[in-house]
């Protein structure tokens, strides 16, 4: 009997690791990474506990910071398939808050999960946008995911972090390693 996980909780599982990573980072001092926050507005309450709500506004991205003086910006995607990475998933206004950070100098990115086979991968937001476009002119909606081990990089753990995607930024930078 599998587990079943709801739609809102999907994705928890890696955004804890990835949380924590973030953690490690920070105290190691490599880079300064945060979660944003979704804006919500609560209609019941309890006490301190929020009963019911809604989103106020779309989220921008899920996660921002600053490594080597550098903002980032990435948006962390899970996905349970185990052949493709669907294009819905990604928003319009997430592409557009990336591009805009890209506009101004950010290193911006996606982290994709596949949650089944527990592979984790960075894909720079140049190759989401090639995919995107492909798509929106009536090309395939999804990212096969063989395409992931050629387009992508697979992130791992490292002795310094759980899931080490800041080894991908140093590359996509020509640094080598950090």
């Amino acid at each position: 009997m599998g587990i079943k996980v709801s739609q809102a909780n999907r994705g928890q599982a890696f955004e804890d690791i990835l949380n924590f990573t973030n953690v490690q980072y920070e105290r190691a001092g490599i880079a300064l990474i945060n979660k944003r926050p979704t804006p919500i507005k609560a209609t019941k309450t309890k006490g301190s506990r929020v009963l019911a709500g809604y989103f106020e506004e779309k989220s921008t991205v899920d996660y921002d910071g600053v490594y080597h003086g550098r903002a980032i910006y990435f948006e962390a995607k899970s996905t349970r398939e185990t052949t493709r990475f669907d294009l819905a998933n990604i928003s319009n206004h997430q592409i557009e808050h990336l591009e805009k950070a890209e506009r101004n100098g950010a290193i911006c990115f996606f982290l994709i999960e596949f949650a089944k086979t527990h592979e984790v991968y960075f894909l720079p937001l140049a190759t989401m946008r090639h995919y995107l476009l492909h798509a929106a002119n009536g090309g395939r909606k999804s990212i096969p995911k063989d395409e992931f081990d050629v387009y992508g990089h697979a992130v791992e753990p490292s002795r310094r972090v759980a899931l080490d995607y800041l080894l991908q930024v140093d590359k996509l930078l020509g640094n080598g390693a950090a």
